[in-house]
């Protein structure tokens, strides 16, 4: 084969081309579709069992208890919708970055209160469940680690958002 003739498409080969391009989009936006589902109905489920159990925390006069289960996961809730809102946003990749990198600090901040709400004693079987039983020492150590990956991740985003301009082109 001449190497002129190998850079060279047929009519059948783009057609082939454009036929198997559109099957993947479509197959694409078919699995978008079912993760965004996936993450509605557990953004709801989070959201009720935040309700049901600040309320049971709240019924039997555990007002602290009641405040750190709510926030936890309320936490798991919003998670779960900034997931969505980045698995379903079709912008420039600096701004899907962006919200992946937010996605991780929510994150961290919601483990790095789980660690502390297990250390000052207000731990259940969700808030911390991870921090449970660790030696003050551990826990300091975890909550330094955990302060430092926030921190880094902060910087990422402040990095981000300041070399991207909102087209998400390099700035000159």
């Amino acid at each position: 084969m001449e190497p002129e003739a190998e850079g060279r498409h047929g009519p059948l080969d783009q057609i082939l081309d454009t036929q198997l391009e559109a099957v993947f989009e479509t197959i694409q936006r078919l699995l978008i579709a079912a993760v965004a589902l996936a993450l509605i109905v557990l953004s709801g489920l989070a959201l009720w069992d935040t309700v049901v159990s600040v309320q049971s925390e709240l019924s039997h006069g555990n007002l602290t208890l009641g405040i750190a289960t709510g926030v936890d996961t309320a936490f798991l809730t919003v998670i779960l919708l900034e997931l969505l809102h980045t698995v379903t946003s079709r912008g420039p990749v600096a701004q899907q970055v962006q919200e992946f990198i937010v996605i991780g600090i929510t994150s961290a901040v919601r483990h790095g209160l789980g660690i502390a709400a297990a250390a000052s004693g207000t731990n259940t079987a969700r808030v911390g469940a991870s921090a449970h039983g660790l030696s003050e020492r551990d826990t300091v150590t975890n909550l330094a680690i955990n302060s430092v990956s926030v921190l880094l991740l902060v910087g990422a985003l402040w990095l981000v958002r300041h070399r991207f301009d909102v087209g998400g082109a390099p700035e000159a």
